[in-house]
């Protein structure tokens, strides 16, 4: 039996314009190629030379001398600037002092002037009477000076004198202590005579960690001891 072979068709579609665009590409990327290639391989332009680096043009002698002296004299300027500034500071610094010692001069005969007031009105009082007492520090440590002004009443036309006793209580290593005017300036017992007024002044040496808080003080005239007078100041009220 014979087999009937019936040839069979392939239909393929026809696509013209992959080609074309497939021949395209292949154009652009050869152009491509060409034209990174010529760039790699062309020289390099040589590099003009930097006129920056060349070398300074020299100094004349004329010049350098010139320099020189410019030198020489702003130095000497410096110099004289710098003494005149010496000079000022100098000045300044003594008018400062001399300021200084004025205004406490000025303080002082302030003082002084209320305390001679305050002695005109206490001279119309009756007996004798502790008008100020103050202490002031000196430049060596825990020694002050102290001033002490007695006044008497007109009426009293005659003169009186006595002894002074001054105690200036505190603390001591934790302890209440005392000491009396004696002790703390080694001298001569203090003593006033007078008809109107006196001011007393001495010095006393504190002990090392003293610490007052009181000073008693208590008068005693020799022609009427039991007309004592006796007062009590604080120490913050004392100026020590």
């Amino acid at each position: 039996m014979t087999k009937n072979t019936t040839p069979r068709i392939i239909i393929k579609e026809y696509r013209p314009w992959r080609g074309w665009l497939f021949s395209f590409v292949l154009i652009i990327f050869s152009g491509a190629i060409g034209w990174l290639l010529s760039y790699r391989l062309s020289p390099l332009p040589e590099q003009a030379p930097n006129r920056n680096l060349s070398s300074p043009a020299p100094i004349s002698q004329k010049q350098l001398s010139h320099l020189q002296q410019e030198n020489s004299r702003l130095r000497k300027h410096l110099a004289r600037l710098q003494q005149e500034l010496e000079v000022e500071q100098y000045t300044r610094a003594d008018l400062n002092a001399n300021l200084v010692n004025l205004q406490d001069e000025m303080v002082e005969l302030t003082r002084q002037l209320s305390i001679y007031k305050g002695l005109a009105e206490s001279l119309e009082e009756q007996g004798i009477h502790i008008h100020d007492l103050k202490f002031s520090k000196t430049a060596t440590e825990r020694l002050l000076h102290y001033r002490l002004v007695l006044t008497q009443g007109r009426r009293m036309d005659h003169l009186t004198q006595g002894q002074v006793h001054l105690a200036i209580h505190g603390v001591l290593k934790g302890k209440p202590v005392r000491f009396e005017l004696d002790t703390l300036s080694k001298g001569n017992p203090l003593r006033f005579k007078f008809k109107y007024f006196q001011i007393l002044e001495g010095e006393v040496f504190l002990p090392k960690n003293f610490k007052p808080t009181r000073v008693k003080i208590a008068l005693l005239p020799e022609e009427h001891p039991s007309k004592a007078v006796e007062q009590t100041f604080s120490w913050r009220s004392l100026g020590g």
